[in-house]
C-alpha cells in the first residue's frame, strides 16, 4: 500500500496563521496590562483625608462606611467613657477597646478598610472622631 502524500502548506499561508496567533496573544496581553495597570493605580493612596463628623457613641452599634475604602484610619476617643471598635466587620470579630483620650490607628497599607463599628457599654457614651485616608 502506498501512503498518501501529505498536503504541504505554503510558507506564506503558515506565516499568516502564525502572525494571526501572535496578534491574538498580543491583544490578550494588552487587555491584561490595562487591567493590571488599574489595579496598581488603585493601590496607590491619593493622600485625601476623609474626616467623619464627630460621633456620639452609645450602647447601640454605629457603623461608619467610607465612600471609597480607606488605606488607614485614626479613631480618637474624646470620652467620657471607653469605646469598643471593630475595623472591617466582615473579617474581624473581636472588639478593640479605645480608652478616653486614646487614639487607635489602623493602617492596612492598601485600600481595605470598608467599615468601622463603634459601641459603648450600656449606660456609657463616648464622643469619637474618625479620619480615614484614601
Amino acid at each position: 500500500m502506498a501512503s498518501k502524500p501529505e498536503k504541504m502548506m505554503r510558507a506564506d499561508e503558515a506565516q499568516v496563521l502564525l502572525l494571526d496567533k501572535m496578534l491574538a496573544e498580543m491583544r490578550k496581553l494588552r487587555e491584561d496590562y490595562v487591567e493590571i495597570k488599574q489595579i496598581v493605580k488603585d493601590q496607590v493612596p491619593v493622600g485625601v483625608t476623609d474626616p467623619v463628623q464627630p460621633i456620639t457613641v452609645t450602647h447601640e452599634v454605629k457603623r461608619i462606611m467610607p465612600i471609597k475604602p480607606w488605606f488607614n484610619c485614626s479613631i480618637v476617643n474624646d470620652g467620657p467613657n471607653s469605646v469598643k471598635v471593630i475595623v472591617n466587620s466582615e473579617k474581624s470579630f473581636e472588639w478593640h477597646t479605645v480608652a478616653k483620650d486614646e487614639t487607635y490607628r489602623v493602617d492596612m497599607g492598601r485600600p481595605l478598610i470598608k467599615d468601622v463599628l463603634l459601641q459603648c457599654n450600656t449606660g456609657e457614651t463616648a464622643d469619637v472622631r474618625i479620619v480615614g485616608t484614601n
